[in-house]
């Protein structure tokens, strides 16, 4: 079952990627179509295309999209941790009594899962409770915790969460939510950037309906963009859910961390609290409730009860 389960994540996430670079492409065309004026869609999209036209731009945005693909690959810690003080809890070099509770829960969970590696452990500072996990392989994949969530829960409850983040980490999908929230935001800053690069001027038919398909571009790819981690991350939840209580051999203690966090929410406004907009599909919890990525609270805990 893992096998397919990580297989089907693999190919989901390879789709993804060729999603994002050839939507990147195709912003380029449009970019480019209007560069040079064209006097309409198709010649223009002829022109580029058999290189009668040279396609800078598009050609530029296929590399900076490779680009990202890579920074993502060999830098997602830092983009994902950036926005707020952290610290990595290293196994065997803790420096305080929270922090060794901490490495010990992610060594049971570890070796009650029978994995051959460990993620690396992370703290970070910030006033709301939450977690999430990432990695582009599971040998460098790692879990953090928020100070509030590690505060707030009791041990039991905080090794639940703790294995729902393993969960994710063994059905292989991190690199899935990984791509999607980095690749989504810098694709609405190209596309932004693209429409307002070509205002003004008198331009062909051509260039005025790729300007007005940049236009559309910018309403229908946010739309898109939350479409796709609303079906990626509520499916993945519900199987991380699962996942977590499979380890634990019970599924009390994720509910109980769940109706938690879902109630420190609903006590105060954390809405702008998270500046990470890149880690908002990763969390084990949907800040916003409106067109939340997440399946609701009650949703999880009636699967968790298998109801």
């Amino acid at each position: 079952m893992f096998a397919r389960i990580i297989a089907e994540n693999r190919l989901k996430t390879q789709c993804v990627i060729a999603i994002y670079i050839a939507i990147f492409v195709f912003i380029g065309l449009l970019v480019d179509i209007i560069r040079i004026n064209a006097l309409s869609l198709s010649v223009g999209f002829y022109a580029l295309i058999t290189f009668q036209q040279f396609p800078v731009v598009t050609f530029c945005l296929l590399l900076v999209a490779s680009g990202i693909v890579l920074l993502v690959i060999s830098n997602f810690k830092g983009i994902l941790l950036s926005g707020n003080e952290y610290k990595e809890i290293k196994y065997g070099y803790e420096l305080s009594i929270q922090e060794r509770e901490l490495s010990t829960i992610l060594e049971e969970l570890v070796k009650e899962a029978g994995l051959d590696y460990r993620p690396k452990l992370y703290l970070m500072e910030a006033p709301f409770m939450n977690a999430f996990a990432s990695g582009w392989r599971e040998d460098n994949s790692l879990i953090a915790l928020t100070t509030t969530l590690v505060k707030n829960l009791q041990r039991e409850e905080l090794k639940a969460v703790m294995a729902h983040e393993l969960s994710h980490i063994r059905h292989g999908d991190i690199r899935l939510t990984l791509m999607v929230g980095v690749l989504s935001n810098i694709m609405l800053l190209v596309v932004n950037y693209g429409v307002y690069m070509f205002l003004g001027g008198s331009r062909q038919r051509g260039a005025n309906l790729a300007r007005g398909l940049l236009i559309a571009l910018q309403f229908i790819l946010p739309l898109f963009t939350l479409v796709l981690q609303m079906f990626l991350s509520r499916s993945r939840e519900y199987m991380a859910d699962s996942g977590a209580a499979y380890l634990m051999g019970d599924s009390k203690p994720m509910i109980k961390a769940l109706q938690k966090i879902s109630n420190h929410y609903a006590q105060s406004d954390f809405s702008t609290s998270d500046q990470n907009p890149t880690r908002a599909a990763l969390y084990i919890f949907g800040i916003k409730e409106i067109f939340s990525t997440h399946p609701s609270i009650e949703n999880r805990i009636r699967a968790l009860m298998n109801r």
